[in-house]
């Protein structure tokens, strides 16, 4: 009996080997990594017509902070770049169709392009965020309903204020809105994170978390695991050793909030 139950064991060892390596041999290829480890370029979309993230300079050339990032992940990956210029609402079809690598051009989140392709960490937060004087005493959004509240007409700060019941000054320009709270002629801004970070006057604080988020991401094709997996941790890596703020601050008159990264 005990020959038998030996026999047994081994025959469900390598019944298990033999599907481990079964699904091994069937688990998702990734040309387009295979094809960086031959020195290939990476294939990275990008719709250059959204300043500070991507435009094209005097001089023909492509500059912004999603460029810089672009570089910076060509460098940690020892590959050279080719920028495709793409209008933004063919960006994803680009990484679908396998006519891009990537796309990194100031793209937000959308859960419902999840089953398509794979999104990265956020590496920027552009959601709406409020802004006070630096000497301000309001602590949460609890708090709003006893201040004034500058918005830009027709705005989701706008938007936000009158769901919420606030005390609404109304302006026609997102720095207008802004800098009634540098002058006094409001206690609290809502805005967007970009335009507070590069049109915020001096002595204001923008604060964290947004009220309502607006994560930017890099897009990855679903075909292309071990490279997601690559960027994924540059991504994160770059906020844990400081290289974020290298990366956004040239950009911004203050450092824009930071992306929140959930744990997986």
């Amino acid at each position: 009996m005990s020959g038998m139950k030996e026999h047994w064991r081994w025959w469900l060892l390598l019944v298990a080997a033999g599907t481990a390596l079964a699904l091994w041999l069937l688990r998702p290829g990734d040309d387009a990594w295979e094809r960086l480890q031959r020195g290939g370029a990476l294939r990275v979309a990008i719709d250059p017509s959204f300043p500070p993230f991507e435009n094209v300079d005097a001089q023909g050339q492509l500059v912004g902070l999603d460029v810089d990032l672009a570089r910076m992940i060509g460098d940690e990956l020892g590959v050279p770049l080719a920028f495709q210029s793409i209008a933004f609402d063919g960006l994803v079809d680009a990484v679908i169709a396998d006519k891009a690598d990537i796309v990194i051009s100031a793209f937000p989140m959308d859960p419902r392009l999840t089953q398509d392709v794979h999104f990265s960490p956020p590496y920027f937060e552009a959601g709406l965020v409020w802004v006070t004087g630096d000497d301000s005493t309001i602590a949460s959004a609890d708090e709003f309903i006893n201040y004034r509240v500058a918005v830009e007409w027709g705005s989701e700060g706008d938007a936000w204020a009158r769901a919420h019941g606030l005390q609404i000054e109304r302006y026609d320009t997102p720095s207008a809105a802004l800098q009634a709270v540098a002058t006094g002629a409001a206690e609290i801004a809502l805005v967007d994170a970009v335009t507070a970070a590069m049109q915020a006057p001096p002595h204001i604080l923008v604060h964290s978390p947004p009220l309502v988020a607006e994560p930017y991401v890099i897009v990855v094709s679903l075909q292309s695991p071990r490279l997601a997996d690559a960027i994924d941790e540059l991504v994160i890596t770059m906020q844990e050793n400081g290289r974020w703020e290298a990366l956004v601050q040239p950009y911004f008159n203050i450092l824009p909030p930071r992306p929140l990264i959930e744990a997986k």
